[in-house]
């Protein structure tokens, strides 16, 4: 498996790593109903299988009827799925995560969820709480590189961040520097002395806030671009008031119309060359490459159907997903037959498990084992087939339309 394809599943995961840690953090339970269970890739099976034996003793001891209920029940759920995988772990290990996740008093909704870490788990946990413990799972989503971009001009300032496919603007500055007419009464040159150190002022403040904000992030930070649509960037430059650490992490210069936020925006339109290893213009450039084969080879298909067709036969050069797409697949365990079933569930709130049957013998008596992201199952199946896979946000007008005019699902293929 070459470089280029290590990284591309690398960025697809973490988009899809982050995306699970904001829904789990989202349920609440009712009381100390939800478990967490992290299993590094090591692990002792017996120990753990010990553990949870213990610990369904010991919930005897709950006193509330419903919360005892609930934590029991969540536990049989996980021993059932640790027997079924056979404690078959990922090179990095897994985060089971079960537990009652209703928001309906008196009506329980048991679900489980498992969470491949992105980078190896050295931590074995087992924790019961009102909410899912991801404080490990939250330090590996950490972003691991970071750009920073200045918009200057006599006038004003922006300083932002730029994070993976995001920009935030953390300052805005405004120079106090007079125009050129000065005010009656003044020599020309007090008034240029005035104006001069207006904008030293100026400069300063900048220097100062890029300082504060930047220098923190250390090797985090990759790069910085000034940019704006005069020299007063190149003033700027010559009065060396940043850090030396921040200034050598300068890596170019771009004209801009502007300065405002409408500028840092120009910046990341403009800067394909710059930043052509961040995120967003990643995202761009594989969203061009797909509605150009769409539009030109036919060497594209989209939809769902469609594009998990093509997986299934080895078609798909690359895939392509939206993270808009908020769709499970829940995996079955006929108990009748032993059959494996996995259905796409797009509706959680309209699906009932309970009314699930066998394809194969018609039986009602089917066990739900797993609910898995519909996106990390999709990038499996890529994974399987070395297909590369791009998570793509909505935040560009590009990913934006991915969306909405071809369903956030999409693949550009090796043959028609």
């Amino acid at each position: 498996m070459g470089k280029e394809h290590v990284e591309e599943i690398s960025e697809a995961e973490m988009s899809v790593f982050k995306k699970k840690l904001r829904k789990l953090a989202s349920f609440k339970g009712r009381g100390t109903e939800l478990i967490s269970l992290y299993l590094p890739p090591d692990v002792d099976r017996s120990l753990v299988t010990g553990q949870l034996t213990e610990e369904m003793s010991q919930s005897s001891n709950i006193k509330s009827p419903t919360t005892r209920k609930n934590v029991q029940g969540a536990l049989r759920k996980l021993q059932n799925f640790l027997k079924t995988i056979n404690f078959r772990l990922p090179a990095n290990g897994l985060v089971v995560l079960c537990g009652n996740v209703s928001q309906q008093e008196g009506k329980p909704d048991i679900q489980l969820f498992t969470l491949k870490p992105v980078k190896r788990l050295n931590v074995k946990l087992y924790w019961c709480d009102s909410e899912f413990h991801l404080g490990p799972l939250n330090e590996m989503a950490q972003p691991s590189e970071i750009f920073a971009i200045l918009t200057i001009d006599k006038n004003e300032a922006t300083i932002a961040i730029l994070i993976g496919k995001k920009y935030e603007i953390l300052g805005h500055f405004t120079s106090g520097v007079a125009g050129k007419t000065r005010a009656g009464g003044q020599s020309s040159h007090r008034f240029e002395r005035l104006r001069e150190e207006a904008a030293q002022d100026f400069y300063k403040r900048i220097s100062e806030k890029m300082n504060a904000v930047f220098l923190p992030y250390g090797e985090k930070l990759k790069g910085i671009i000034i940019a704006g649509p005069g020299i007063t960037k190149n003033y700027f430059l010559n009065q060396e008031l940043m850090d030396h650490r921040i200034r050598g992490k300068i890596i170019g210069q771009i004209d801009t119309s502007y300065t405002d936020e409408s500028g840092i925006r120009e910046v990341v339109q403009k800067s394909g060359e710059l930043l052509k290893d961040t995120e967003i213009t990643k995202e761009r450039k594989a969203l061009e490459q797909f509605f150009e084969a769409v539009v030109k080879t036919g060497l594209a298909t989209y939809g769902q159907k469609q594009v998990e067709e093509a997986l299934a036969i080895g078609k798909v050069e690359r895939l392509l997903l939206s993270e808009e797409i908020e769709w499970w697949v829940y995996k079955f365990k006929c108990s009748s037959c032993g059959a494996e079933e996995e259905i796409v569930v797009k509706e959680q709130a309209s699906f009932d498990e309970k009314k699930f049957k066998c394809s194969k013998c018609g039986s009602v008596n089917a066990e739900l084992v797993e609910q898995v992201d519909y996106l990390d199952w999709m990038m499996e199946k890529a994974q399987n087939t070395g297909a590369k896979t791009k998570i793509v946000s909505t935040e560009t007008a590009e990913g934006e339309q991915f969306y909405r005019g071809f369903g956030g699902i999409g693949a550009i293929l090796r043959y028609k």
